[in-house]
């Protein structure tokens, strides 16, 4: 059965785990902004990357989320998840920050691009054990009648971090290019990381409410599969999803960096409009989808974010007009879609065996997410204008899709299973 409604004010324990959870959320925001995005790629460049490099780096987030599939069976049921959550976290955000330095220091090339994507996709697959752990932690932590608000609110506040660190770090690039510039945004990274692993530490232990752990890796492909509802129906629809998308947005820095040749403190600033687009507009999706429901939220978030990579391509001939509109709705749209995703997810997910059914959402996205950048890559260089064509139109098929068909069946099925819980 799908999770029932918790009623309820608050106990100490939520508020402080919710606040630390807030914390620990900017912390990372610090640490993925300094590793992720625009300065990824350009860490990559720098390393001379081409574009099946990009690509694979592009999808290494969506390496993390398809292997949770294959670690849910070892990790449900843990007693100790606080400790294990620190444990990982700290291992992924460390170990990425130890890759860079390394890479910039340590090795020459070409090994030390190889040695850095490497290390970068090892850092990656240690989250998966962690956010399979971390969806059901958070589900215990924060009652149901709150989440949007608070996922809201989390976000927003790493949004505001991540623009502050953006807005810093690129101008650190333009006034220290090359390895200068970078090893500063990676020993911020290193430091960001330990501040992370003990604000994991001080989240509070929770009493063990997820599924039992005795599940083979078999038994938790078979247990989502085998029971029809609006989870799996959830599921299908976000793995076409990720294909769509992946087809164009681990390359919105390429588009950025190489075929529209801006400059780091350029790419920033547009980064900043994204940034507050998502602070300003987040908690609005969050007491609107707590209000309404995730499933009609979707079909707007999908139409918006299947206009993006058009946007972007405008940049060529009109400037940064069409940019500016892009990483607004852009900011916007992902905002609001992680918040649904995430709740709805949580929502739909039967309390029993809830750790398979987490895990089955994030391989089948992840799957999608993973591959499509890593084949498409090949094509980003010399083909990035159809690329991104082509996910705008099938995002936008697929938006249409939502609204047609999947949301009605989705209300439908919720309709006849939520009530029994």
């Amino acid at each position: 059965m799908a999770e029932p409604d918790q009623t309820g004010p608050l106990d100490d324990r939520a508020r402080r785990g919710m606040v630390a959870s807030t914390v620990e959320g900017c912390t990372f925001s610090i640490w993925s902004s300094a590793l992720g995005g625009n300065f990824l790629t350009g860490m990559a460049l720098h390393l001379g990357a081409g574009g099946f490099v990009l690509g694979i780096l592009g999808a290494l987030s969506s390496l993390a989320t398809m292997m949770q599939l294959f670690v849910a069976p070892l990790v449900a049921g843990l007693a100790r998840r606080r400790d294990f959550l620190a444990l990982f976290s700290g291992i992924q955000r460390v170990g990425g920050a130890l890759a860079g330095l390394a890479a910039l220091w340590l090795l020459p090339r070409p090994a030390a691009l190889y040695v850095f994507v490497t290390l970068q996709a090892l850092a990656w697959i240690a989250m998966a054990p962690s956010t399979v752990v971390w969806n059901g932690y958070m589900s215990d932590l924060v009652p149901v009648e709150v989440r949007g608000r608070f996922f809201a609110q989390r976000n927003s506040w790493s949004a505001l971090v991540s623009m502050l660190a953006v807005l810093l770090f690129g101008s650190i690039l333009d006034r220290w290019p090359g390895a200068p510039g970078f090893t500063a945004l990676y020993v911020v990274a290193l430091a960001a990381a330990l501040a992370n692993l003990y604000w994991w530490l001080r989240h509070p232990e929770l009493p063990q409410g997820d599924s039992r752990g005795s599940h083979s890796f078999w038994q938790s492909v078979r247990i989502p599969l085998t029971r029809p509802g609006p989870h799996l129906t959830a599921t299908w629809f976000f793995a076409a999803w990720g294909f769509a998308q992946g087809l164009a947005t681990p390359f919105y820095s390429l588009a950025l960096l190489s075929y529209l040749g801006l400059s780091f403190t350029t790419v920033s600033w547009l980064a900043t409009l994204a940034s507050i687009s998502s602070i300003v507009t987040a908690p609005l999706w969050g007491r609107w989808q707590d209000r309404v429901g995730q499933t009609r939220a979707i079909g707007i978030l999908t139409l918006m974010l299947a206009l993006v990579p058009l946007l972007y391509l405008l940049g060529a001939p009109l400037g940064l007009a069409p940019l500016v509109v892009g990483h607004l709705v852009h900011g916007s749209a992902s905002a609001g879609m992680g918040l649904a995703n995430q709740t709805l997810n949580m929502q739909l997910a039967p309390r029993q065996d809830r750790a398979s059914y987490f895990a089955f959402f994030a391989a089948a996205a992840g799957l999608t997410g993973f591959l499509t950048p890593v084949l498409a890559g090949r094509l980003a260089g010399e083909h990035l204008v159809p690329l991104f064509i082509g996910s705008a139109l099938l995002s936008g098929l697929l938006s249409l899709l939502w609204t047609v068909r999947v949301e009605p069946a989705l209300v439908r099925q919720m309709r006849q299973i939520l009530p029994a819980d």
